[in-house]
């Protein structure tokens, strides 16, 4: 027989049971009888349902032992089967994949780009998705050669590549000795010299590039004494003229709400689905990460945030016209340190909603810089 059941069955007049199997035309087999009440055989798989039939129709109570089915025992097999080959194929991928490198940390860089950092390590065949078959002494020896820095280490643990750089100190620039010239288109309001030679007077009108304060100092006879780093302040009226397009619509702001959707990138595999999110948010911005899940196996995460906006209503113009003068005043003025302003605006129309915004300034500023020999 193929496959065999193992019948244990309990009962008296066991002759009758064997006889009505024999006439029902089920072969048995390995008999053991191992008390009066209690008998064990095997019959064929097929003469299973027969079997039980019979015990049952001559109320005998039994149980089934032990089957000997190769397909079924085949079929258990298979899923442990594919288990351990899974777990092969996984360790054999994992061996082969550690011996690539699947991330760069770098630290210790404030000034210099880090940029900077991976195009030198890929000069030297150092990137994410390569082999690790790079000399460690060789990556230190060329990041080294950076202006930037002063000493580096790389240690290499896993796939990952830990670089820590100590950046080069600032040095400060020479002290150059020059004249102060202007800056601006102006009339001459003030003048305040500490060292060197005022070049012009109050009320002059003077173009940009003009020379205000000489670095040199002279007699009283007009002789040439000594050049000097002219020290000093020089303030004239200058005129500014600042213009911007603005539109009284496009305002919105986030109403709290927010739809997060992920895409899982596994070997080129996308595991995900990107949502249609103007079917959920009519207006909306959204932001973007990317990140890398484990060390060992290029698994990438790409995570975006999508947020609700509600449209506010339009801007009114004189309140634009007052957040523009008050930024040009800051930019062109404030910063120069000026004072005594004086402003108009003009606002001209482009196309629906949309304004072209001019701030014209009049104030006293520092028209003074520097102009190093």
């Amino acid at each position: 027989m193929s496959s065999l059941v193992r019948f244990e069955v309990c009962g008296l007049n066991q002759l009758k049971l064997l006889n009505t199997l024999l006439q029902r035309g089920v072969k048995f087999e390995n008999i053991k009888k191992e008390s009066q009440k209690l008998i064990y055989f095997s019959v064929d798989d097929r003469d299973k349902s027969v079997t039980t039939k019979i015990l049952e129709e001559l109320c005998f109570s039994y149980k089934i032992v032990k089957e000997t089915n190769p397909i079924k025992t085949f079929k258990r097999i298979i899923p442990r089967l594919g288990l351990a080959i899974g777990l092969i194929v996984m360790t054999v991928l994992s061996v082969y994949l550690s011996s690539f490198l699947w991330k760069i940390e770098i630290t210790g860089n404030n000034r210099i780009d880090e940029l900077s950092i991976i195009r030198t390590l890929k000069l030297n065949n150092v990137a994410v998705g390569n082999k690790k078959n790079f000399d460690i002494d060789l990556v230190e020896a060329s990041l080294r050669e950076l202006d930037e820095i002063s000493a580096v280490s790389a240690e290499l643990i896993g796939t990952t590549l830990k670089i820590e750089v100590i950046e080069s100190a600032e040095t400060s620039p020479p002290k150059q000795i020059g004249d102060i010239v202007s800056l601006y288109d102006s009339e001459v309001t003030r003048i305040v010299v500490n060292e060197g030679t005022a070049k012009v007077k109050i009320g002059d009108r003077i173009p940009v590039g003009s020379m205000l304060i000489e670095g040199a100092e002279y007699n009283t006879a007009g002789e040439f004494l000594r050049k000097v780093d002219a020290q000093g302040s020089i303030y004239g009226k200058v005129n500014f003229t600042y213009s911007e397009i603005v539109s009284l619509l496009d305002g919105y702001k986030r109403t709290g709400n927010v739809r997060t959707n992920t895409i899982i990138n596994f070997f080129g595999l996308k595991i995900g689905r990107e949502i249609d999110i103007l079917n959920e948010f009519e207006y909306n911005e959204s932001e973007t990460t990317v990140s890398q899940i484990g060390n060992l196996f290029p698994i990438i995460a790409i995570t975006t945030k999508y947020y609700e906006l509600e449209k506010l209503p339009d801007k009114e113009l004189s309140v634009l016209e007052e957040d523009i003068k008050r930024k040009a005043i800051n930019d062109l003025v404030i910063c120069a340190g000026g004072s005594e302003i004086k402003t108009t605006v003009n606002s001209l129309i482009m196309s629906d909603k949309i304004y072209r915004i001019t701030v014209h300034i009049e104030a006293e500023v520092s028209i003074g810089g520097k102009s190093i020999d």
